[in-house]
């Protein structure tokens, strides 16, 4: 299915049953009938009807979604998710899941038009399923190539990492904060993913069917796995500014370096032009034949001295 017809049939919901060969594919009207159902809805069908209405009960827009939560009544487990694009821009995209001992509900906010549909159609043909088994997929479907993500960032890192050596790189200042802002983006994301994965393991309202429950541990161990790498990201971008710091004041120990061996230099150089710019009249070097000479070789040599001296103590 195209996007464009993804998002056109969106306006409706797609709806399922599950079965031991996958996803059947059914009726709105099937979905209401049949136990073991799922449902793929946009904001605009929850809110226009009463059916999905009363049945998610506790569903606020969209546009509240701040974070990842997971909110378990005696009845249902409404979990939110937001969800960090992968992209150089720090924007996210939302969705909610709601879950009954009969039924799934996964709401898609705006912004995220079709792209839980795209999840699902990932692993929609697989066998042997239960709503546990739905449930696991879509969230392995949701990190799978977070693994691959992380390792682009290491790499930004590494190549931010070298562009501290060069003069007249980068804007490293403005491209570090972007990889940090994304890695704490994520670190923040992994974490929340962590809590609810635990929560659906523990099912304390006993929605979920406590034989399958085992899925939400490995969700939870390999949230814990992401969530520990982009913790070693974000040692790593420490460290990177760290040596960032270092070496720019290195640089600038170097530039008050030359600045100040240029003063000294020039320092005695403007105490004898001062001097012999006195003119008095009784100078005896004012009226002599030689006198020019005089002052142009003593400079010279006062320069000359002062160039080997620094040169001897490795000023330069």
């Amino acid at each position: 299915m195209s996007f464009r017809g993804m998002e056109t049939s969106m306006q409706d919901g797609v709806f399922y049953q599950i079965v031991s060969s996958g996803l059947k594919t059914v009726c709105e009207d099937e979905f209401w009938e049949q136990k073991d159902t799922i449902a793929v809805i946009d904001a605009h069908k929850l809110e226009n009807s009463q059916s999905f209405g009363q049945f998610c009960c506790g569903c606020s827009g969209g546009e509240y979604i701040r974070g990842c939560r997971v909110i378990q009544d005696k009845s249902h487990t409404l979990i939110e998710w937001h969800v960090p694009e992968k992209t150089k821009k720090n924007v996210s995209w939302h969705f909610a899941v709601f879950i009954t001992a009969e039924k799934i509900v996964c709401i898609q906010y705006t912004g995220s038009a079709g792209k839980v549909q795209e999840l699902i159609n990932t692993f929609l043909h697989k066998e042997a399923y239960t709503k546990e088994r739905f449930l696991y997929e879509l969230f392995g479907a949701m990190t799978a190539d977070d693994l691959q993500y992380m390792e682009k960032l290491e790499r930004t890192l590494s190549v931010l990492e070298e562009e501290v050596f060069r003069a007249g790189g980068m804007d490293f200042n403005s491209s570090m904060l972007q990889v940090k802002k994304k890695i704490f983006q994520f670190y923040r994301y992994y974490s929340q993913f962590i809590e609810i994965a635990a929560a659906l393991e523990e099912n304390e309202n006993a929605v979920l069917d406590a034989q399958h429950t085992a899925y939400f541990a490995r969700i939870k161990e390999k949230a814990q796995r992401l969530a520990a790498e982009t913790q070693v990201l974000r040692e790593y971008a420490v460290q990177v500014q760290e040596v960032y710091q270092s070496e720019l004041g290195i640089r600038q120990n170097h530039i008050m370096k030359i600045l100040t061996t240029v003063t000294t230099v020039c320092l005695p150089l403007s105490l004898i032009a001062g001097w012999y710019g006195m003119n008095f009249s009784y100078m005896p070097e004012l009226s002599w034949r030689y006198g020019y000479p005089m002052a142009a070789g003593i400079s010279a040599l006062v320069l000359v001295l002062l160039l080997w001296l620094f040169r001897r103590k490795g000023f330069w």
